[in-house]
């Protein structure tokens, strides 16, 4: 049998296989693992070769082409990337500063690398209802604190996005990072992805997320010097920037100089900085190179999905609040719901609904993270974080991924409509 007949073989399995959902179970996230997704997989399997090569190659420069940004880094988590990021821009800028700007409302691992870095976080709060951070807030720290501030690290949470001009504004010559792991596809305008104004922005392709490689990540930026800081630090700390499989492409392999190495050294074994192994293998480039393909109809799935929920629930009830923005700039990862002030239920109360009929629902990751077990007793400096505690104690989320049925999401909807008859 050859290579052609297998994966043939592989295609008809894996559509034999392929497991109908369930219209009364709902699940929060997950991506659609297609039988030509688990080909691709196979196919590279059978090339033999594993450790980031051609595959890898690929992807960077379909995602590069997708992310309109020049450098595409990947890596094995976007955590990794938001590590990679806030490291690498430290460098590039010569950044002594004490302080990194984030929002209290946020992912933990957005939050680790500025500890990790042994820097201090300001926190600005959340608007609410459009999930963008508190830019009046970041315009006060900025005046208070500048000089003592390295950069600025905001995320498009949930795939709703910020205003980055602004942003970029507000900080002028201060280093920006987007993270973007939540908001793949998530545009400032029609001619803008997230992360148009930024130094570098980070992706995750997590299996939660749009588009997965099972787990991995990538780091894009315009700056070709800072991608190969960013490469360096994902590969040992290395100083070489050869292609994997590829050797001397400075064309001096073996006549560098530096300080306290013996001539001639090879320059594959120059390590200039204390590095990392965070690369992503050819198997998980394949699943992902295979998604992206499908990429646009994901992101206009999700969109439906959302606005589904939003527009039927939204407009009907009052105790009910849902991002409004423009269906061509949102990329959502998941459909938010915020309970109201005035309503007589909790959201605990609505989620234990939710759950007990088997639809998941998620917390919008830490909310104010300084309440969390092992951030609260960490330096940090804030102005005001009551809208990041409302968020906290009212806001959950539910799933809107492209995989989801019109049954599931119509199931979604009637759960969310019996609960909300008890009140009305």
């Amino acid at each position: 049998m050859n290579k052609n007949e297998i994966l043939s073989e592989v295609l008809r399995y894996a559509s034999e296989h392929k497991k109908e959902p369930r219209t009364d179970v709902v699940p929060a996230s997950g991506v659609e693992i297609t039988p030509e997704d688990i080909a691709s997989i196979v196919d590279v399997a059978l090339s033999g070769w594993y450790t980031e090569h051609k595959v890898c190659a690929k992807f960077k420069r379909e995602l590069s082409k997708y992310l309109r940004k020049q450098h595409v880094t990947l890596v094995n988590s976007g955590s990794s990337a938001n590590l990679i990021a806030l490291t690498s821009c430290l460098e590039y800028f010569n950044s002594s500063q004490k302080y990194i700007v984030t929002c209290a409302t946020n992912f933990p691992t957005t939050v680790a690398p500025i500890y990790q870095n042994n820097k201090i976080p300001i926190y600005i709060d959340i608007n609410p209802y459009t999930l963008s951070p508190d830019l009046a807030q970041l315009a006060y720290v900025m005046r208070k604190y500048r000089k003592e501030i390295a950069g600025v690290f905001l995320a498009h949470t949930l795939g709703f996005p910020f205003d980055e001009k602004r942003v970029s504004e507000i900080i002028e010559d201060k280093f920006f990072i987007t993270d973007n792991c939540d908001a793949i596809g998530c545009m400032l305008d029609k001619d803008a992805p997230v992360g148009h104004y930024a130094d570098a922005s980070t992706y995750s392709f997590f299996p939660a997320h749009h588009i997965s490689t099972v787990e991995g990540g990538a780091i894009t930026t315009y700056n070709r010097e800072l991608g190969r800081i960013m490469n360096s630090y994902v590969n040992w700390g290395r100083d070489c920037y050869c292609l994997p499989g590829n050797s001397n492409t400075c064309g001096k392999r073996f006549s560098h100089t530096w300080e306290k190495l013996p001539d001639g050294w090879d320059h594959k074994y120059i390590f200039s900085r204390v590095g990392y192994n965070l690369k992503m293998t050819e198997l998980q480039a394949a699943l992902g190179l295979s998604q992206l393909s499908r990429i646009e109809d994901i992101i206009h799935k999700r969109r439906k999905n959302f606005f589904y929920l939003s527009s039927t629930l939204g407009d009907r009830y009052d105790y009910l609040l849902f991002p409004k923005f423009n269906f061509m700039n949102v990329s959502p990862f998941g459909c938010p719901i915020l309970i109201n002030k005035n309503a007589p239920f909790t959201a605990n109360e609505l989620i234990a609904h939710l759950e007990s009929n088997n639809i998941s629902t998620r917390r919008v990751f830490a909310g104010n993270i300084t309440r969390q077990p092992g951030y609260q007793d960490l330096p940090y400096i804030s102005v005001d974080m009551k809208e990041s505690d409302y968020v906290m104690e009212n806001m959950f989320w539910t799933g809107c991924q492209d995989k989801l049925t019109g049954k599931q999401l119509v199931y979604v909807k009637d759960k969310i409509i019996e609960f909300m008859e008890r009140y009305i």
